[in-house]
């Protein structure tokens, strides 16, 4: 029961005992005056007959005493009128029964009225001649009883409604405060850090309010703190501060990460750029002129970059006039694309100043096709040393390596493709166990990993067909796709036990029609929706904050949950978290795979785990190839385990 009802259930009792008790005073005061009234009228009127028919006992005028008698009798205000003589014997005996009108008997009963009997000595001369009693009649005094208490009735009752209702309305404004408190505290579960700006007058309430101010700031820094550490610690490993995009180091991780994981880089192009003269300009207008011209390029890259919604990429200034970017799960076409974009820009660093030519840099492109780093690099720098030959602002892509790495199908050709697998609905569906880091023979959850059967009957993975997609349009359609093949898989019995994780693309959930349908589809199935976990790329989340934070709010309103994969691969600021209710974050594998070796990885890490349990986010690190690896993550206070060295992943076989 809340304070606010405690009260009011004090406040009825208190007020139906003032009532009562206030109420049965009134009664009985009322009662016995009008009881001492009856006494008082009884022997006044026997004293005043006595005195006046005294005069006519002594005449013996009995017809004039009758008469007397009757008068006073008559006027209906005495129950009985007796007159005895010397010896006690009657001689007038009036007497009439009680009628009581318009008074319960009930109340009679509860509240009687005594009606003593008033005697007095009727003289003849000096001696005695007789003696008169007279009772008030008690009717008269029960309608006054009654009506004076019908009144206080309903004037105490009105009167402790309005004091009733004026006390529920003062509880709730001084309770006000307690409510504020209680929202602020529910508002630190949901990782959110209000502040009351509004003090209550009550001292002790001001108190309340000034503590949880205090602590909600105190946790908010020390958030701040933690996440501004971590921030500060990757800028200065992997943040180049000219240009302000990654460094050689972030580069040489990642992509090395990038290419060890099996399944998860198929296909994904090597852009290497390279200003032109960059030595001649420093020794001719000095470094502060080429910083600023590597900031631009730096710039122009970054903001190419940001327009390659839902592709996992990044970019470094790898050395003096060299950059890199790598694309990941792009097509051959849309890799011509962005380094043709880039390249065309790059005239616009000579109209803002930066350099005299228009003869700027180059650029060589280099398709994935499952080579190594060294040798994905090499075909990059060979790219380049082409384009360096052609002109200006020139870029290149081998034409044999092209050749080999070039989609066997036309767009046209992957549309009716894709569109007859959706339509058939021909896929196979793997998972991969995700293990508690202190026990991992224990599940935590599965991750669905999704996979097509093209027209031949080859089972077709994601990275190979995901890019033709990303380019056609359809990954809602794949997206949709898997969800209802797992919930239909779910619906005849949970054989993998615990959650299940499906991935879905970073721009469904700025899509409001999936979104839409995908709360539907689970508020329709709730046995259903607490055992999914959706995850979402952070590189693809965080560039649209609103939407990210509308979709995680709108599937927990369900009893799904929400996750965010590839955790800290970015430089983006690690605030948003506690700006979106996520349950789960997984931190990238790149920052696992060496973790053994490396300091900061592990005070990154661990920083991480700080963080999300503070917030109540379950942490799960990715990548773990060895048990090593894996004993250190459960030192650090990592919650669960993913990699080829807890488990791989086995096809999904339907029930």
């Amino acid at each position: 029961m809340t304070l606010l009802r405690q009260l009011i259930l004090v406040i009825v009792i208190l007020f139906v005992l003032l009532f009562a008790g206030t109420f049965a005073i009134s009664v009985h005061n009322t009662q016995t005056y009008l009881s001492e009234q009856l006494k008082t009228i009884s022997q006044d009127t026997a004293t005043s007959l006595g005195l006046t028919l005294s005069p006519h006992f002594a005449e013996n005028e009995l017809v004039i005493v009758e008469r007397m008698v009757d008068a006073v009798f008559d006027s209906g205000y005495y129950r009985e009128v007796k007159i005895y003589d010397i010896e006690n014997r009657p001689l007038v005996e009036r007497v009439a029964p009680t009628r009581i009108d318009a008074v319960p008997d009930w109340f009679i009963r509860w509240f009687p009225l005594e009606t003593p009997r008033g005697e007095a000595l009727i003289m003849a001369g000096w001696q005695q001649a007789g003696t008169i009693q007279v009772s008030a009649s008690p009717g008269h005094a029960y309608v006054t009883l009654w009506s004076n208490s019908i009144e206080s009735f309903w004037w105490f009752l009105g009167s402790s409604i309005v004091t009733f209702l004026l006390g529920v309305i003062s509880l709730h404004f001084v309770l006000r405060p307690l409510r504020a408190v209680e929202a602020q505290a529910k508002a630190i579960c949901d990782r959110e850090f209000p502040v009351q700006t509004r003090r209550p007058w009550t001292l002790e309430l001001r108190s309340v309010v000034d503590a949880m101010n205090r602590m909600t700031t105190k946790v908010r820094e020390m958030f701040e703190e933690q996440a501004t550490a971590m921030e500060r610690m990757r800028a200065e490993n992997y943040r180049d501060h000219v240009t302000g995009l990654a460094n050689r180091r972030y580069f040489d991780m990642q992509l090395r990460h990038l290419i060890g994981q099996e399944d998860r880089f198929l296909t994904g192009a090597l852009v290497l750029l390279e200003v032109k003269d960059l030595k001649q300009l420093n020794e001719q207008e000095g470094f502060a002129r080429v910083d600023a011209l590597l900031e631009g390029v730096g710039k122009l890259i970054q903001e190419h970059g940001d327009r390659l919604t839902g592709i996992d990429h990044f970019a470094a200034h790898i050395a003096g006039a060299d950059f890199a970017i790598v694309l990941a799960d792009v097509s051959e076409q849309d890799a011509e694309d962005f380094v043709e974009q880039l390249m065309q820009a790059l005239p616009r660093l000579h109209d803002n100043g930066l350099i005299k030519t228009l003869d700027i840099a180059h650029a060589g492109v280099a398709l994935y096709h499952g080579q190594s780093v060294a040798d994905f690099l090499a075909e990059a720098d060979t790219a380049l040393r082409a384009a360096q030959t052609k002109g200006a602002n020139a870029w290149q892509m081998p034409n044999g390596i092209r050749a080999a790495a070039k989609e066997t199908h036309s767009a046209s050709e992957w549309s009716a493709i894709l569109r007859r697998i959706l339509d058939d609905r021909r896929v196979v569906l793997f998972t991969q166990a995700i293990r508690q880091a202190d026990s991992v023979d224990a599940n935590n959850h599965h991750e669905v990993l999704l996979r097509v059967v093209d027209d031949t009957g080859a089972v077709v993975p994601a990275g190979v067909f995901l890019p033709m997609a990303k380019r056609l349009g359809l990954v809602q359609d794949f997206d949709r796709l898997v969800i209802r093949e797992v919930m239909e898989r779910l619906r005849g019995g949970n054989q993998l036990g615990g959650p299940i994780a499906i991935n879905l693309f970073p721009s469904s959930i700025g899509d409001e029609g999936f979104v839409a349908w995908l709360v539907e589809e689970l508020r329709q199935q709730p046995d259903i929706a607490p055992q999914l976990i959706f995850e979402i790329a952070e590189y693809g989340a965080v560039e649209n904050l609103p939407a990210l934070r509308d979709w995680v709010n709108r599937i927990r309103t369900t009893g799904a949950r929400t996750s965010i994969d590839h955790f800290g691969k970015g430089f983006t600021s690690f605030g948003y978290l506690c700006e979106t209710r996520i349950d789960c974050l997984k931190i990238d594998g790149s920052f696992i795979a060496d973790i053994v070796d490396s300091k900061d990885h592990r005070f990154f890490v661990e920083s991480v785990v700080k963080i999300a349990h503070g917030l109540d986010i379950i942490v799960v690190a990715e990548a773990v190839e060895t048990a090593e690896i894996a004993t250190l993550l459960a030192t650090l206070g990592i919650d669960a385990l993913q990699g080829y060295g807890i488990s791989k992943p086995s096809e999904w076989v339907k029930a």
